[in-house]
């Protein structure tokens, strides 16, 4: 597994961390590190920091794009 940092823009709504969450559960990601700053046009930057094999990563990206808050995401 490699460490991979994933950057997320998200709506902020209600249950929308949670749902980014989920995610990272979900997948089984080993997460190393989450941090969460307030954006000036109404939306959350998220960057997640976590152990996954390219598999997982790619499929955690994949459900990432899909979740209905999600402006953006991608994996760095």
């Amino acid at each position: 597994m490699t460490m991979r940092t994933y950057r997320l823009s998200v709506e902020r709504a209600e249950g929308a961390l949670e749902r980014v969450l989920g995610v990272v559960r979900r997948r089984g990601l080993g997460l190393h590190r989450l941090s969460v700053d307030q954006a000036g046009d109404g939306h959350w930057d998220i960057a997640i920091t976590a152990a996954a094999s390219e598999s997982e990563a790619g499929l955690a990206l994949r459900q990432f794009n899909a979740l209905l808050d999600v402006r953006t995401a991608r994996s760095e």
